[in-house]
């Protein structure tokens, strides 16, 4: 199943650059965190996936929720996999999510979570690699 990266134009365009100040939301000492994309095939694949600057690491907190949210979904029958990407690009560029690199990542394979099996191909390649095997 092939996923269209290159059609996927941001709507509003204005809003995507709004500060979202979550000062006012710790909820019992914890701070909320993001994804920066998920597909849901049919309620039953789900590809994940997450942005980081070049050297920027992966916080625990985030590594956390994301391989939790994996889990749970993989615990209800499902395919997951969890893309994570570096990209270079200035604050002022768009960032051209589809021809990202993976820099880590997980997947389902019958019921077990395989680490690295798409590191170094792009975000467009690993999705729809995964898509490929699980639809």
């Amino acid at each position: 199943m092939a996923l269209n990266f290159n059609h996927g134009t941001v709507q509003y365009r204005d809003r995507m650059s709004q500060v979202k100040d979550f000062g006012n939301l710790h909820l019992n000492g914890y701070t909320p965190t993001d994804i920066d994309f998920i597909y849901d095939v049919a309620g039953e694949v789900f590809v994940i996936g997450e942005l980081k600057s070049k050297g920027a690491r992966l916080p625990m907190g985030q590594l956390r929720m994301l391989t939790g949210l994996m889990r749970g979904l993989m615990e209800a029958g499902k395919e997951v996999v969890v893309l994570v990407g570096e990209h270079d690009t200035e604050p002022t560029e768009d960032i051209d999510v589809g021809n990202v690199l993976v820099t880590d990542s997980w997947h389902s394979n019958a019921g077990a979570i395989v680490t690295m099996g798409y590191i170094g191909q792009t975000i467009k390649q690993a999705s729809e690699g995964f898509l490929n095997d699980k639809t």
